[in-house]
């Protein structure tokens, strides 16, 4: 056994944590699914905690999505929870008083994405690009639209476009036109790349082609929509998501020798999780805040790199190695299957290695692998002869399988043989429109949860808390206050005798001012509205809780979910506090844009196994990414990936710039048939890595239920499916042995 920070190690995780312990300044990653990078990232922080003395605020942590976020959080303080009861049994106090003071800095540790850590950036130091400290970020998509319907507008008339709006010539109407528009500039931007050097690049173009009027049009459109944007942008004081990126490269870049310093100031470490999501402009904000950091650790796995459509760039993690003089350290070996699973994924992905490059490399088996004492058929394939029409049956078969397992015997690494239940069940879809099909038909007596996550700001105790913050901060106001009543923050129903059949009104406020019961509430909001000129908005929202007696209320129920979901709504008004000093006005603005804007946060986890309801689980692979379950079925992998009729119609490449046809064959250059051949081999080979994703998401079993013909379609084909990339590895897998391999 190899200890670090407190943690038990492999060879391969304590090497890493080794390394960011070592001279070199930067250590960079390749991890395996399953490998356990978070687990090495959190002991190499309370190594360095424990080794180096530094406090674990030195540290900053940015993951890819808040999910992630609060399990780096969760890990991180079980973590140093270990450490004070360790400090106990041995009777080292110094110690032990260490370790409670790192518990408390946690609170202020930067924790979060690469947006959030950009915003911070821009917030403290985006005065040198004329940013102002209190610049909102804009996340309502009506302020986008304002701009896309004053650049339709003024281009029916310019010249420079007006081609584009000649019905006999491009024939689709407004709201297609307006819907490509927003899907291209927003491709673009997504990419990394300038709309304004994208358009100059495009009206560069040497063509000389009857088609290169439609293309420049479609540029002059894309700068004039930017044009618009952007002093929208400008009237508000506000950036959007692709600015906070764009703008912080910028910003670190210029001021590379004077912002870099500042930063070491408050960060001496920088770890970065789930690298390979990341692209060139990302990269670039790491690279010119390293020189002057004690350390950088990045770590990223190119075969789970599957938000090329964001404009990830699988090749990062490779480019920063090359730029630092480094080579990547591997973090290969995957406890997350049973070595028979993990037998039939090595056979799986060694025959798809022989048509993408990234899977050669090995996901290796751990030496304590589990060997599981139970008759599951680890990898199982089944087909059904439909060709057309093939929904139902398909989730006719999914409800068959769902069955069959349910009952069985199932040996668990931890407690061993144990009856399959439903919570042990994950389909993974490939989109969220076939999951929302499925959910909508799903039989009621079978448990489901949508498991995509993002739900946070819908929970019933976070609305609750919402119309109490505004009750207060708008006390003595009625209406405010009537939306409050009833809820578990202030339980109380005013008598019907306030609205009198005769006409009159008593003033709401009045009741509840004089109503006995309701005192210790009034004596409450009252303290309340004099601390918000002293407190922080955390304290605010505590001291809220304890006068509403609102957790207890939650706990009477057994609700720990609740609990949980208002104590990481402390937590969020935390991390907005470590971008910018907030009062509970500005929270509240903040907290109410989240709601009305659909924000995606997930619910807190509990750490509670029992509390998790027992249930299929329904999720996305995309959602699914770094999760893991006993039993993952996926269905209709026999669906064409990518048929000639649902080719992009859209390209945009550096140096040349937009390529596209337009409704009547316009706008199309000599070069078009070149993008669309690349496409295709970047579609196909993305399409691997969500496969790679979907199918390591299980420990125990992995089903997938496929329809079609039964002969093996060729990778050029229009017919290509994850169904392909099975059959054509079925000799492999075959002879591994109808105990492991199961193909129907």
């Amino acid at each position: 056994m190899i200890l670090r920070g407190g943690i038990s190690l492999s060879q391969e995780q304590a090497a890493i944590v080794d390394s960011v312990m070592g001279a070199k300044p930067i250590t960079v990653v390749s991890a395996g699914a399953g490998s356990g990078k978070t687990r090495t990232m959190v002991a190499s922080v309370l190594h360095l905690v424990k080794e180096e003395k530094v406090n674990i605020d030195d540290f900053a942590l940015i993951t890819f999505t808040n999910k992630a976020t609060d399990e780096m959080r969760e890990r991180l303080e079980s973590g140093v929870q270990d450490r004070i009861r360790d400090a106990e049994n041995e009777g080292d106090w110094e110690e032990r008083t260490h370790w409670f003071e790192q518990k408390e800095r946690i609170a202020s540790t930067f924790i979060g994405t690469i947006h959030r850590f950009c915003s911070m950036l821009l917030q403290n130091f985006g005065y040198t690009e004329l940013i102002p400290h209190e610049t909102e970020i804009l996340m309502a998509r009506h302020h986008f639209q304002r701009a896309l319907k004053e650049t339709l507008d003024e281009s029916l008339s310019d010249t420079a476009t007006s081609i584009l709006f000649n019905s006999d010539n491009v024939k689709w109407a407004p709201h297609v036109m307006n819907e490509h528009l927003e899907q291209w500039y927003e491709y673009i931007r997504g990419r990394g790349r300038s709309i304004k050097v994208v358009v100059q690049e495009t009206l560069n173009q040497k063509e000389d082609d009857e088609e290169q009027d439609h293309r420049n049009a479609v540029a002059h459109l894309l700068n004039k929509l930017d044009d618009k944007y952007r002093a929208i942008k400008q009237e508000l004081g506000g950036v959007d998501s692709n600015d906070l990126l764009h703008k912080s490269a910028e910003l670190v870049k210029r001021y590379e020798h004077q912002i870099s310093p500042l930063v070491a100031s408050r960060f001496r470490y920088l770890f970065v999780d789930e690298f390979q999501d990341t692209d060139e402009l990302q990269m670039s904000i790491i690279q010119s805040l390293s020189p002057n950091l004690k350390h950088v650790l990045v770590v990223g796995d190119r075969k789970q790199a599957i938000y090329g459509f964001r404009g990830a760039d699988h090749s990062v993690l490779q480019k920063i190695a090359d730029l630092n003089n480094t080579k990547p350290l591997s973090l290969s070996a995957s406890r997350r299957p049973t070595a028979l699973l993990h037998k039939a994924q090595e056979a799986l992905f060694d025959d798809m290695g022989l048509r993408y490059d990234f899977l050669k490399e090995k996901l290796n088996q751990a030496e304590d692998a589990h060997v599981p004492k139970d008759s599951l058929i680890p990898f199982q394939y089944e087909h059904i002869d439909v060709f057309k029409d093939r929904e139902q049956p398909i989730f006719e078969r999914v409800l068959q399988k769902i069955k069959d397992f349910l009952g069985q015997s199932i040996h668990d690494r931890h407690t061993g043989n144990r009856t399959v239940e439903y919570r042990d069940i994950c389909v993974l879809f490939r989109s969220n429109y076939q999951l929302n099909r499925y959910l909508a038909k799903f039989p009621s007596d079978i448990p489901v949860i949508n498991d995509t996550g993002g739900s946070f700001f819908k929970k019933p105790e976070i609305i609750a808390c919402y119309y109490m913050l505004q009750a207060i901060l708008k006390y003595p106001d009625d209406v405010s206050l009537d939306l409050a009543l009833g809820t578990p923050f202030l339980p109380f129903v005013a008598p019907n005798s306030i609205y009198k059949s005769d006409g009159t009104n008593q003033v709401l406020r009045d009741w509840f001012e004089e109503e006995e019961e309701c005192k210790s509430w009034l004596l409450g909001i009252a303290e309340l509205r004099k601390r918000i000129k002293v407190d922080l908005v955390p304290q605010l929202l505590t001291y809220m809780y304890e006068f509403t007696r609102v957790r207890e209320y939650y706990g009477k129920q057994g609700n720990s979910q609740a609990v949980a979901n208002l104590e990481k709504l402390v937590m969020w008004s935390r991390e907005l506090m470590d971008a910018e000093a907030q009062t509970l006005q500005q929270f509240f603005d903040r907290f109410q844009t989240a709601l009305l804007s659909g924000m995606n946060m997930d619910e807190a986890d509990t750490g509670e196994e029992d509390a998790k309801p027992n249930a299929i689980r329904f999720s996305t692979v995309h959602s699914a990414k770094g999760l893991e379950y006993p039993i993952v079925i996926i269905p209709d992998v026999g669906r064409r990936l990518l048929p000639n009729d649902k080719l992009p119609t859209f390209h945009e490449r550096e140096g040349w710039g937009i390529d596209l046809i337009l409704p009547g064959e316009h706008g199309r250059s000599s070069k078009f048939k070149e993008w669309e051949e690349q496409h295709r081999q970047d579609f196909l080979e993305e399409e691997a890595r969500i496969l790679y994703v979907a199918v390591t998401r299980a420990e125990h079993v992995v089903c997938m239920i496929g329809n079609g013909s039964r002969k093996v379609n060729t990778p050029d084909s229009e017919n290509w499916s994850w169904k392909d990339e099975i059959l054509t590895a079925g000799p492999a897998l075959a002879k591994l042995g109808t105990h492991i391999v199961k193909i129907d």
